[in-house]
């Protein structure tokens, strides 16, 4: 990774021709934005222009183009993370902005893809449930949908965000690699949320169960700071006991209990906001003498 790191940033053009040819391959289009996050963490936004402008304009000929808005999209918001990480070197101003962009993401996506929405939300319901066993189950169709149309929004907005939020990641772990070696390791074990922050993503992440199937659309973007704080954690913590099994282990139950580890993860990380699980793991137990 450390040469691809050295071999992309040798030259703008290159950066910006390999970043845009990526970002044309449907299972790799975030690898273009990881390049373009490489460059600007590296070198900053100003110093970057070229490498910024080149991929921006392939991904709009793409939104414009072929109708499909969502690797511009993708490839906006890990710009914007990746100016701050440059800016501040913190994971949490970059959470806290992702907040933000994440709540204009869910009203665009809901515009942009309206009907790709709505088709989408009929199929579930034929696979799901037919009409006739909602009635019998005394569950109202118009509340179903809104339900689904709520959270179908909301879940597009989540695969995107976490898109953008991956790119970043990959770019600036393969900048440590290159030129500061452990240090992203070192960044994200240590990211604990603010109280404040994490009690706003939980309400915001609720909000919709318990008060109005509307508010549903921001459920997955509220968790998705405290996934993030979540999976922190358990690098944090395992890496204290130097153990690679135990994160093997965290990844294969995440690929076959993905829900429900990702809720407990988005739980342990408003706990760890007040409690602080790293910093009592540090404390040695207290060495009694014999009288």
């Amino acid at each position: 990774m450390a040469r691809l790191a050295h071999y992309v940033m040798a030259s703008e053009w290159r950066a910006a021709l390999i970043a845009s040819l990526l970002l044309f391959l449907p299972l790799f289009s975030w690898a273009g934005a990881s390049v373009v996050a490489l460059y600007a963490l590296r070198r900053g936004i100003e110093k970057s222009l070229l490498v910024t402008a080149i991929p921006m304009l392939s991904a709009s000929f793409m939104a414009f183009g072929f109708g499909d808005p969502s690797v511009l999209l993708v490839l906006a918001i890990t710009i914007i993370l990746a100016a701050v990480l440059y800016r501040t070197l913190s994971w949490i101003s970059v959470l806290l902005i992702a907040l933000g962009l994440s709540l204009v993401l869910v009203f665009l996506v809901g515009a942009l893809y309206e009907e790709t929405l709505k088709g989408l939300v009929a199929a579930i319901k034929e696979v799901i449930a037919a009409p006739a066993q909602l009635a019998a189950l005394g569950v109202d169709g118009v509340t179903v949908d809104a339900w689904m149309a709520s959270l179908s929004v909301g879940a597009l907005s989540f695969v995107q965000m976490t898109s953008a939020i991956f790119a970043l990641i990959f770019a600036r772990a393969v900048q440590a690699q290159a030129f500061n070696p452990g240090g992203f390791k070192a960044e994200f074990e240590a990211v604990i949320l603010p109280r404040m922050f994490a009690v706003g993503c939980l309400l915001l992440a609720t909000t919709g169960f318990l008060i109005d199937p509307w508010m549903l659309r921001f459920t997955p973007v509220g968790a998705l700071p405290l996934m993030f704080a979540g999976i922190a954690l358990v690098h944090g913590l395992t890496s204290m006991r130097e153990s690679r099994g135990l994160i093997i282990m965290f990844y294969a139950a995440l690929v076959f209990f993905t829900p429900y580890l990702l809720m407990l993860l988005a739980l342990l990380a408003v706990i760890d906001a007040f409690v602080d699980f790293r910093a009592h793991s540090r404390q040695e137990p207290p060495e009694y003498e014999d009288k």
